[in-house]
């Protein structure tokens, strides 16, 4: 079984999208879809005592319908340091800040221009706490055209997944037979958070990877145990 994950970049992702990545074979990165500075491809969400923050990096925006693959960062602006030191105030006590503050504070000191250059390599500490080994691929590297579900059928056929796992949301819009009769069974992805430690009163769930990671610390055991996949059979 070969099974393929396909989905937008995600700016230090949440530990439900880093799950996805553990499940998967080859890991898709939907870079030809249109940027939406709404979701998080260019911002992380956070915990502090008066609610959910959003760690953003500044994008330039040059028309509408600019896709991702196009969209590059706005480095006139000195988001890097407005970032260092929000994760220093809100974590700097945390137990596990002072270990990975370096490596965190790395990726975000170096120089990059497209948005999907920045994504991966906040991807990077994710990747190697939890052994995550499977292939990323861009998918405008790779040549299939369409829109929506097909383009979703025909990336997976043309890598030779027999299985694709898709987002809870997939449930709404995917035809699984249609699917299933070019060769592709459909799965799909659910996950409910393991509770951790936090400070700042009750426990938040869909936060950026990083809270759980200066928090507690970042483990396969912990990731894994939200983990569910289903079928509509």
């Amino acid at each position: 079984m070969s099974v393929c994950v396909i989905s937008q970049p995600r700016f230090f992702p949440g530990i439900h999208y880093l799950h996805r990545m553990m499940m998967a074979d080859i890991f898709v990165i939907l870079d030809t879809v249109q940027f939406n500075p709404r979701h998080e491809e260019n911002r992380a969400k956070i915990k502090t005592s008066k609610g959910t923050q959003w760690l953003t990096v500044p994008m330039h925006k040059i028309h509408r319908e600019q896709l991702i693959i196009d969209t590059h960062l706005n480095n006139n602006q000195s988001w890097q340091s407005k970032i260092k030191g929000t994760l220093k105030t809100l974590y700097g006590k945390t137990p596990h800040y002072k270990t990975y503050e370096p490596e965190i504070l790395n990726i975000l000191e170096r120089p990059y221009e497209r948005l999907t250059e920045l994504d991966r390599a906040s991807w990077g500490p994710a990747l190697k706490l939890l052994g995550i080994n499977c292939k990323f691929v861009l998918a405008s590297e790779i040549p299939v055209s369409g829109k929506g579900p097909k383009l979703l059928l025909d990336i997976c056929k043309y890598l030779g997944s027999d299985t694709y796992l898709s987002g809870g949301f997939g449930k709404k819009y995917l035809n699984v037979e249609e699917f299933l009769t070019q060769g592709v069974e459909v799965r799909f992805h659910e996950y409910e958070y393991p509770i951790y430690k936090q400070p700042y009163g009750d426990f938040v769930t869909f936060l950026s990877y990083l809270d759980m990671l200066f928090n507690v610390g970042l483990e396969p055991e912990k990731v894994m145990a939200g983990g569910k996949i289903t079928s509509l059979s």
